[in-house]
């Protein structure tokens, strides 16, 4: 039997931020009824990183009506993997990211942006949530500041643990200088990060903690995470998972992998590691 074939339909809001929010819708108009699933993306990345198109794409063939996006300071135009736009990257901050996460949430949610009948028609009213990385945090504080949102299901990949991740010598010179430099490894590119960055955390430590966030879970949750990565250690999610309701967090863990799950951007193929968390949270979300 032949794959059916998944619709995509790219829409756009305008963000507090003052730019665009670009994203994907994608859908399969022949099936039945299903949950509409919103993915946030991490930190330097941007919708079509990596396995994103690729897990989006599987979770729209088993039936969910699934949204990607850019955030509004990402500095990603479209059509580009490299950020074109590096004022923008320089301005972004947790808090707007929270802010472009519940813009997003609440347009589908209270259907005031454009997608054609058939998607909604596919909408069964559930919604869930999948963050990786620093998106994975956007996610957690997101449903902690607004309680009102239908959140029913949360999915966590390689979650972020902390936002500070700085030393203070560091956070001295970024300071001092106004900038922080980022080297961004993949593109070779080196961006720099505004001191509002810095101050935005500073100025609401106790609003961005996450694990206060977790606690605060009223849905089920799924995290993923690598045995071997490096970039969040297991150890410090294993933390934060036991911060949380033991019955509404479960951690799955997939050995001989790290952040990335195995993959690079531009992805190839999907690497093992990303079918058995694709496979896992395709059980979780019932798809």
């Amino acid at each position: 039997m032949p794959t059916p074939t998944v619709f995509t339909e790219r829409f756009w809001l305008m963000s507090t931020s003052g730019e665009r929010i670009l994203g994907d819708l994608r859908w399969l108009p022949t099936r039945g009824t299903g949950p509409m699933l919103i993915m946030l993306h991490g930190f330097t990345g941007f919708k079509d990183w990596g396995f994103f198109p690729h897990i989006a794409t599987e979770f729209a063939q088993r039936g969910a009506c699934v949204v990607t996006f850019n955030f509004s300071l990402s500095g990603y135009i479209e059509g580009s993997d490299r950020v074109e736009r590096p004022e923008l990257f320089a301005r972004n901050t947790i808090g707007q990211e929270i802010a472009d996460t519940r813009t997003v949430l609440l347009a589908f949610t209270k259907r005031t942006i454009e997608a054609p009948a058939s998607w909604w028609k596919r909408w069964d009213k559930r919604l869930f949530l999948l963050g990786y990385s620093r998106g994975a945090g956007v996610a957690l504080l997101t449903l902690r500041e607004n309680p009102q949102l239908p959140v029913q299901r949360l999915a966590l990949w390689s979650p972020v643990t902390t936002f500070h991740h700085y030393t203070e010598r560091q956070k001295k010179r970024w300071r001092q200088r106004g900038l922080l430099e980022v080297s961004h490894t993949r593109t070779s590119q080196i961006l720099h990060m505004n001191v509002e960055y810095l101050q935005d955390l500073e100025d609401n430590e106790e609003r961005y903690n996450l694990h206060l966030a977790i606690a605060a879970l009223r849905c089920p949750t799924l995290i993923i995470h690598g045995m071997h990565d490096i970039t969040v250690p297991l150890r410090s999610v294993q933390e934060l998972a036991m911060a949380a309701s033991p019955d509404l967090v479960r951690l799955h863990v997939i050995p001989h992998t790290g952040h990335t799950l195995g993959v690079d951007h531009p992805m190839r193929q999907p690497s093992p590691a990303v079918v058995e968390a694709t496979t896992v949270t395709i059980e979780f979300f019932g798809l």
